[in-house]
């Protein structure tokens, strides 16, 4: 796999404040988390809604137009560690303009969590003579 720290000092990115995608060995992305919100529903789908200049938005769509939906990659927000991930799509490219900053454009990024944490298998006892009948 290629070293990330490779690829951050050749792109000028700071891995702490980077969101990182990885398809395969060596396909790597990273994109700036400094105008970006991440929603995850109930169903484990996420969005990671970037506000990027057109520039990298271009790449960030580039980037995913070669992916299947359902392919499975990893994220990594700021070295937190790698989370599996399933492609779910991309919103269309929509253009933010404003007279205080350069123009930027919205785009969204759907995944669907790839591992689901089993629910709680904790019950409360059921007989009056376990060792467990005194917990409250």
């Amino acid at each position: 796999m290629t070293d990330l720290n490779d690829i951050a000092r050749e792109n000028d990115v700071n891995l702490e404040n980077c969101v990182v995608f990885v398809r395969g060995n060596d396909d790597i992305l990273a994109v700036d988390i400094s105008n970006a919100g991440i929603r995850q529903r109930s169903d484990d789908t996420m969005g990671f809604t970037f506000s990027i200049a057109p520039k990298k938005a271009l790449e960030l769509e580039k980037y995913f137009s070669k992916f299947a939906t359902g392919e499975k990659f990893y994220f990594d927000i700021s070295q937190t560690g790698y989370r599996p991930v399933y492609y779910r799509g991309l919103s269309p490219m929509t253009k933010e303009v404003s007279s205080e900053y350069h123009p930027k454009f919205n785009i969204t990024l759907f995944a669907q969590k790839a591992i689901v944490e089993p629910e709680d298998s904790y019950f409360a006892p059921t007989c009056a003579c376990c060792e467990f009948c005194h917990i409250d």
